[in-house]
């Protein structure tokens, strides 16, 4: 279909939103500020680029919608010390820093997010082979909206743009963002400079560094260590930095009308939004908005294989792999699957005698083929996991939605000794006679893997495919973070 042929449908009145880093508390602020009138008048003055004719028609109101997300520098607005100034030199234009795509599907209640990697190889709508990240370099948001259509097959319905210069306001604004590190971290590159450990407060400055790392180190065991995932971690650490930034942002802006009036300011100057989203889409968002909870977000990477383009270093997507979770926002239905067709082995995370025996054998009474127990590596886990490898996203969700009350999805690097690896919580309760529908009882996280030692300033690349990863430490249970 050509771009004069794609025409946008009608909205959906039905949307359950939560959008990344400053476009996020946008949304959400203006959703929860109530009155009608405030919402048109900050409305209004979010600027406009005209996408109409490149962005998907829906043919209904209650169809799922995707939101493309990009978070860009603009060196007009970066200070002249700015770590991302870095190489530029009085070059000017728009740098996509993050992509990602916000999948809501009014049906089921349910927010996705995919991150796409910056470095990944495409071929671009124009013509060539570029990272993709250079896609609004050299056509602006069309050229990148229809990258990601023609080359992953992801329809697009609307287009929000972030400009990072004004996100370290956001954070400011709510008096910091908690995370935890369990070692001092750095980044010369981003400015990233953590020298103590534990839940720490960073301001807006910090965040920014700490979202923009690509050069990740942590010092443990008497020297720094680099993660070698680069853009792979940065993703994954962004994606645990949007769930604490939304908690922290409903929270302190619900609580104090002048923090949410300054907040929807500043948000409003970093915000460019498609033409054909108006005022009227934020007010639906507001009527299903409310009972939010941040941790229902799903979260989705793409298993990609590192490689070198003319010395310089880009990510292959695997498409076998990828397949599952494109499925996801493509629309795929998945509803075809069965217990049969799942194999579940069954660790106790919790230390209670008999648990995973006992686990193992209600799964087996609900049709999943049985692959044993045994005791996990740990045993105080309290939320129970359902662990899977790249591809088995709808097997993994649909062991969840069996288990009483709700698990936690849990990629992992594989392989694993089933389909699918269930761990026992302390909250474990038991299995449903029937699933429940699918939608944000489950949440995608990504495990954190162990980076090898690698020599300050030495660069790494892998011949096998790699999901996200990085150094984002687990909370440690009893530490409120």
């Amino acid at each position: 279909m050509s771009r004069a042929e794609r025409r946008r449908g009608r909205r959906s009145s039905r949307q359950r939103v939560v959008l990344a880093l400053s476009t996020s508390l946008v949304i959400v602020l203006l959703v929860t500020a109530g009155g009608l009138s405030y919402v048109y008048s900050k409305y209004s003055r979010l600027p406009r680029v005209e996408l109409g004719s490149v962005l998907t028609e829906t043919s209904g109101s209650s169809e799922p919608r995707n939101f493309l997300l990009v978070g860009v520098d603009s060196a007009a607005n970066l200070a002249q010390d700015d770590p991302a100034r870095a190489g530029r030199g009085n070059v000017g234009g728009l740098r996509s820093d993050t992509i990602m795509v916000l999948r809501l599907d009014p049906g089921a209640e349910r927010a996705s997010l995919l991150s796409l990697p910056r470095d990944l190889w495409v071929p671009l709508a124009g013509g060539g082979n570029q990272r993709i990240n250079s896609a609004i370099q050299s056509g602006g948001p069309s050229e990148l909206i229809d990258t990601i259509e023609g080359y992953l097959g992801i329809p697009i319905h609307h287009y929000i743009q972030v400009d990072f210069a004004g996100f370290q306001q956001l954070v400011d604004v709510v008096d910091g963002v908690q995370v935890y590190f369990a070692h001092p971290a750095r980044d010369s590159r981003s400015g990233l400079d953590i020298q103590e450990t534990g839940c720490l407060k960073l301001d807006g400055q910090q965040a920014l560094s700490y979202v923009r790392s690509r050069h990740f180190q942590v010092y443990e065991d008497g020297r720094w260590r680099s993660d070698g995932s680069a853009d792979l971690g940065r993703i994954s650490r962004q994606q645990d930095f949007i769930v604490r930034a939304l908690g922290r942002a409903v929270d302190q802006g619900v609580r104090n009308p002048v923090t949410l009036d300054r907040l929807v300011n500043a948000g409003l100057d970093t915000v460019t939004v498609d033409d054909l989203l108006t005022a009227d889409d934020f007010i639906d968002l507001a009527r299903a908005f409310r009972g939010f909870d941040p941790g229902s977000l799903d979260l989705y990477s793409l298993p990609v294989v590192a490689g070198t383009v003319g010395g310089a270093s880009i990510l292959r997507l695997v498409d076998e792999e990828a397949q599952p979770t494109l499925d996801r926002f493509r629309g795929t239905d998945v509803s075809d699957l069965r217990p049969a067709d799942v194999r579940v082995r069954v660790l106790n995370g919790s230390g209670i005698t008999g648990q995973a025996g006992q686990a193992g054998d209600d799964l087996a009474a609900a049709g999943f083929g049985a692959a044993g127990t045994g005791e996990a590596e740990r045993f105080d886990v309290t939320e129970t996991l359902v662990r899977y490898t790249t591809g088995g996203e709808a097997k993994a969700d649909l062991v969840a939605r069996y288990l009483d009350p709700s698990a936690r999805l849990e990629l992992v690097e594989g392989p694993l000794e089933a389909d699918v690896v269930v761990v026992t919580g302390s909250q474990y309760a038991g299995v449903r006679t029937t699933p429940r529908a699918p939608g944000p009882s489950t949440t995608a996280t990504t495990t954190t893997t162990t980076s090898t030692t690698v020599p300050e300033g030495a660069s790494t690349s892998s011949t096998t495919s790699t999901t996200v990863v990085g150094f984002v430490p687990e909370v440690p249970a009893g530490v409120d973070c």
